[in-house]
Order: structure tokens, then sequence, then C-alpha cells
């Protein structure tokens, strides 16, 4: 499954430290099911950066900032999820063996889940790009569902 958010009201909402929340799991208390990470957008420095906040208890977060011309495939692993944030610019977001693409901005986020392995390439625009790339994996579960 994947999920393309624009920059949306969820955007307007900000965390603890003050930065926009971009993509929480699950995004409310009202869904009632346990806290699992937070990607937050830090417009406050010099370069905007997406920061990743994990229970530790049941997800592994690994994040990394991607510039420039870059263009590289990404394995999704069964069970994890990819959350690509842009951060500045534009940048193409498409399965490496499937039908879909779509273009990310500054604000969005594409969330990547599911059971079965896959591939996605990442292209960033010439100039001033920027994406953050966060794997989330899961400690306990076999599988980390996304609770929007």
């Amino acid at each position: 499954m994947w999920m393309l958010i624009r920059a949306n009201d969820m955007g307007a909402q900000t965390g603890p430290s003050g930065a926009r929340i971009l993509a929480a799991n699950p995004d409310s208390a009202e869904r009632g099911d346990p806290w699992r990470w937070t990607v937050e957008l830090d417009e406050s420095a010099a370069e905007p950066l997406a920061a990743v906040t994990a229970n530790d208890d049941h997800v592994s977060a690994s994040s990394t900032r991607y510039e420039g011309n870059f263009t590289g495939v990404f394995q999704r692993e069964a069970g994890e999820q990819i959350v690509m944030a842009g951060l500045t610019g534009e940048a193409l977001v498409a399965a490496e063996d499937g039908p879909w693409k779509r273009w990310l901005r500054p604000g969005d986020t594409f969330i990547v889940e599911g059971e079965d392995p896959e591939a996605i390439r990442l292209s960033l625009t010439a100039g001033h790009s920027a994406v953050q790339v966060i794997t989330l994996s899961p400690t306990r579960a076999k599988v980390l569902r996304w609770v929007p």
C-alpha cells in the first residue's frame, strides 16, 4: 500500500517541539491504537529537516536526507514502512517495476507499507531539491500497519 499526503490539515498541527507534524501513526488519539511514530518538519533552521520520533519498544527508525540531483532505488522489506518527506524542490517517487508514480513537493509525505517487499525509485529534480527518507522497521510484530 502506498499513500501520498499533500501538505494537508495535519501539517497545521505542531508537536511538542513546535515542528509541523507531517504524519503519525496513529494520527489522533481517537483512533484507539497505541502510538508508534511521528514525523515532524522543522522549518526553523536555514534548511528544513524532517525528524522521526518512534516508540522504541515497537519500531526502529533510520533517516537519511537526499539532496540535489539524486536518483536511487530503495528496497522496502516485508513489514517495513518507508516515509518520504518533501523538504525543498520536487521529487518523483515511483514503483521500480510497477505503473504508479507520484510527485513529491515541500510538505508532502509519501508512505509505503505492505507485507511484500518492493523497490521504490526516488528521483530528485535538478537544482535545490531535498527529501528525507525514513525507514521504520518492526521490532516485535511481523508487519507495521499505518493507522492514518
